[in-house]
């Protein structure tokens, strides 16, 4: 028997997850198996549980996780015997899970089913002879009887005679025309199913050179653009079945799948021609963890980054002033990557409608910046884009020197996949982003300020705040 965990309650509830593995890791970070959202699910560690088979038993254990884990109301100290039915509770008031135990036969994921429509049948309409022809034959004057039957007989074959070679050739005509189009459709097919497969060995060719371009870059991006090889692959299957079955639906909707999977991999193989590294390399220590603390032991962490020497920098409303906007925080802390010190930092703005916020930090010396805001960037669906941040914030990894935490950011790539007046939403190839990391163009420009993602796609698809509400926010506080 192997687990089936169900989400009980909290973000991502009614969802259900099957897993092979001897050993399933429980938390929000993101190698974890079973993960919850870093930026909503608070009271699960990034590391919070493992859950394991030992014999023919299941247990589970706490992974010294900040607010503990429950079986059936109880707070574990130990490796615990876990039985059918059982809801494990991630922190006091974190998510609920129930395991069930299900057979091993259990598909760990379900592929949608494909409907299988069935084939046109063309209905032939039978065509009905007309009736035998009875007439009373008049009388005549001279001749005999004989030989006015005769003519008269004549007569009336002949008109017959005439009628059903008139519906023979007809019969011939159509026959042909059915023929006719019936070849001229499956020619039409076949240089459709030609140019596809044309296309299909394009696609994957280009995809595999995009990987090799990445060179261990982003191996978020090189698992996208394998991910789409493979269904560039499963369409290719379904190509040749469909035409085996001279299923012209099918087939049309084959054309249309692939024209979606070459327009996501096309995006993706503009994104993989961007020097992440040196992106990365130019802007990384402009970009901060933001601590702060709203009293009684509330301390959240976000990103922001640097627009001056002087130290004004971008964040979130959310993380300076809570979800409703009301809050106002005791004590701000701002560390910027590669430095192991906290600088205290104040709010200087909040917008009233976008997610976005304006902090202010003094360093003696000045501080390393992102460059200007520019309020007239825009971008574009398929443009690719970098996320510099800090996902996870204090949880993920940090290096120490000389017994100090010194934070390093991460690395994100990704994509434009939708631009509206008031946000921008990207598919992101990699680590989950954090709420106030800069979304900058592939030329080191800031487009936009990542505040939060699509629930349930595990940091897939992101949203930004365009970087024009950014800097009309911030405009008043900066050196002109």
């Amino acid at each position: 028997m192997k687990p089936q965990f169900k989400i009980l309650s909290g973000v991502g509830a009614g969802n259900t997850y099957v897993f092979s593995k001897s050993e399933i890791l429980i938390g929000r970070h993101p190698a974890s198996d079973l993960r919850f959202d870093p930026e909503q699910a608070l009271d699960v560690s990034g590391r919070h549980a493992a859950v394991f088979r030992k014999g023919d038993r299941w247990y589970v254990r706490d992974a010294a996780s900040r607010n503990g884990t429950l079986v059936n109301g109880h707070r574990i100290t130990a490796e615990t015997k876990l039985d059918d039915t059982d809801q494990i509770r991630f922190g006091r008031d974190g998510p609920v899970v129930e395991l069930r135990l299900v057979p091993d036969s259990t598909p760990d994921s379900a592929m949608a089913p494909v409907t299988q429509e069935a084939p046109i049948r063309a209905s032939v309409a039978t065509a009905r002879t007309p009736a035998a022809l009875n007439a009373t034959m008049p009388g005549r004057a001279g001749g005999s009887t004989t030989q006015r039957i005769r003519v008269e007989v004549g007569r009336q074959t002949r008109y017959l005679r005439s009628v059903i070679g008139g519906l023979l050739g007809a019969l011939v005509v159509i026959t042909g025309f059915f023929v006719y189009q019936n070849y001229t459709e499956r020619m039409a097919r076949e240089r459709d199913a030609a140019a596809m497969q044309a296309r299909l060995d394009s696609i994957i060719q280009m995809a595999e050179a995009a990987v090799q371009s990445l060179q261990g870059q982003v191996s978020g991006l090189a698992n996208a653009l394998r991910q789409s090889q493979t269904e560039v692959e499963q369409l290719r299957v379904n190509l040749a079945s469909a035409q085996a079955a001279g299923d012209d639906t099918r087939v049309a909707d084959l054309r249309r799948r692939l024209d979606s999977a070459a327009q996501a991999l096309s995006y993706q193989q503009a994104a993989a021609q961007v020097d992440y590294p040196a992106l990365w390399e130019a802007h990384q220590t402009a970009v901060a963890i933001i601590y702060v603390d709203f009293g009684a032991g509330q301390v959240f962490t976000g990103t922001g980054f640097a627009v001056s020497a002087d130290g004004v920098i971008i964040t979130n409303r959310h993380v300076v002033a809570g979800a409703d906007g009301r809050r106002r925080p005791t004590r701000i802390g701002v560390k910027f990557a590669d430095s192991d010190q906290t600088f205290p930092g104040r709010v200087l703005a909040v917008s009233p409608d976008a997610d976005v916020a304006v902090v202010k930090v003094e360093i003696r010396g000045g501080t390393p910046f992102i460059g200007r805001l520019d309020a007239a960037v825009s971008v574009r669906p398929g443009d690719p884009v970098a996320i510099i941040g800090f996902p996870l914030g204090v949880e993920l990894p940090m290096s120490q020197v000389q017994g100090r935490e010194v934070a390093r950011s991460s690395l994100t790539a990704g994509t434009v996949s939708k631009v509206l007046d008031d946000r921008i939403q990207l598919d992101g190839y990699g680590a989950e982003g954090s709420s106030g990391s800069p979304i900058l163009s592939r030329d080191g420009r800031v487009v936009g300020v990542l505040y939060g993602g699509q629930p349930g796609t595990s940091g897939r698809i992101v949203f930004a705040v365009p970087v024009s509400y950014a800097a009309r926010l911030a405009a008043p506080y900066l050196n002109n």
